[in-house]
């Protein structure tokens, strides 16, 4: 069975009661294809719900960093336009919040990686100049994006594309330019002992196409992409592109070759994201807060790994993640919970026997 079975399995017994009428919001964890979970303890939560009060002291501590989502200001009619939102997308290098997603969407991949193309598009020197003069990057991408999804899906495959963007260190240092370049991992085979069902020729189609819409005609494209197939793991081809941040791009803000900065610098297409939100499972609060209150117990029963996530701002919200380690495990835990409802001394009992039977393996002989 494979890890997308596994999770929609997990789904009934993780998912939280329906909300009765007039009922408050709950608060929503999510479990994700990553096998991760990860919140941010509130101090209103209270002793009952396993977090924990605020400590009645001064001195600042991690409970000063809880929060309570304060009420919404009224949206109002202002026609202003939002000061949140940037001028230009991209400067500050992939977003966490992508990142987040990539992996999730690699996690389901995996389990198809003998049916997956990853496909690299490394433009030439002229088409990136003629890229630069017209200002026309992101129209290029965008279109890489469309054009290789209208071609699977005319050959009857789902479109499960999944695209990185980075700036290639060595040609950026030697041209003085950002030099941009694409990973893509797309489902290319209908099984894994077929044929590819675009060869080399057809995603060459696909970046003139894209290049032409970007207003360039007549590139080699001789050397412009290359296909291979998937032969260990996926998460292993997109990992180290991932890493890329504000300190591949903070030299050309502001310079003229900041047009080379990609706006996004992932993309997926609708039928990976919807496959991918499939499996995005609410936590039922009453469990989450059992494992919380319970959390160093269970890690040393090597039922889960936790961890306080090290966040850049020092006055940001605590964030706590729950690796699962896996669905075998986080289901275990389901059964204990239910189980521990019954009879508290249930989670006690087990972790002594098992560290007796663990005793009992590493013993010597005759004892």
């Amino acid at each position: 069975m494979g890890l997308s079975e596994d999770i929609k399995a997990l789904g009934v017994a993780l998912a939280p009661p329906e909300e009765g009428w007039a009922d408050p919001a709950p608060f929503t964890a999510l479990l994700d294809p990553r096998l991760r979970t990860t919140y941010s303890p509130r101090q209103s939560w209270g002793d009952w719900r396993g977090f924990g009060p605020a400590p009645a002291v001064e001195e600042p501590t991690q409970w000063a960093r809880l929060w309570d989502p304060a009420e919404p200001e009224p949206l109002g009619s202002s026609l202003a336009p939002n000061p949140k939102r940037p001028a230009r997308y991209g400067l500050s290098g992939m977003p966490s919040a992508a990142r987040r997603q990539i992996w999730r969407a690699l996690a389901l991949l995996e389990e198809m990686k003998r049916s997956l193309s990853f496909w690299t598009v490394t433009l030439p020197d002229e088409a990136i100049s003629e890229l630069h003069r017209r200002g026309t990057l992101a129209a290029f991408q965008d279109r890489l994006r469309k054009e290789l999804t209208r071609r699977l899906k005319v050959q009857g495959m789902c479109p499960l594309v999944l695209g990185v963007a980075e700036l290639q260190p060595q040609r950026t240092r030697a041209q003085g330019r950002p030099a941009p370049h694409w990973h893509v991992v797309f489902l290319n085979k209908r099984q894994p002992h077929c044929d590819w069902v675009l060869t080399p020729a057809d995603l060459d189609g696909v970046i003139d196409a894209a290049l032409q819409t970007a207003g360039i005609r007549g590139a080699n494209l001789a050397s412009a992409g290359g296909v291979e197939s998937i032969r260990k793991s996926v998460k292993a081809y997109l990992a180290k592109y991932m890493s890329k941040g504000s300190t591949d791009t903070e030299r050309w803000i502001g310079h003229t070759y900041e047009n080379l900065i990609p706006h996004q610098w992932w993309f997926w297409t609708m039928e990976l994201r919807a496959w991918v939100l499939e499996h995005v499972l609410p936590v039922a609060f009453p469990f989450l807060a059992w494992v919380h209150a319970r959390r160093e117990q269970l890690q040393r029963l090597e039922l889960l790994s936790w961890r306080v996530v090290p966040l850049a701002d020092p006055a940001a919200p605590l964030t706590v993640e729950i690796n699962w380690l896996s669905c075998g495990k986080l289901a275990r835990l389901v059964a204990l919970w239910h189980e521990d409802l019954e009879d508290e001394r249930l989670l006690a009992q087990w972790e002594a026997g098992r560290l007796l039977r663990k005793w009992a393996q590493g013993a010597p002989a005759g004892v």
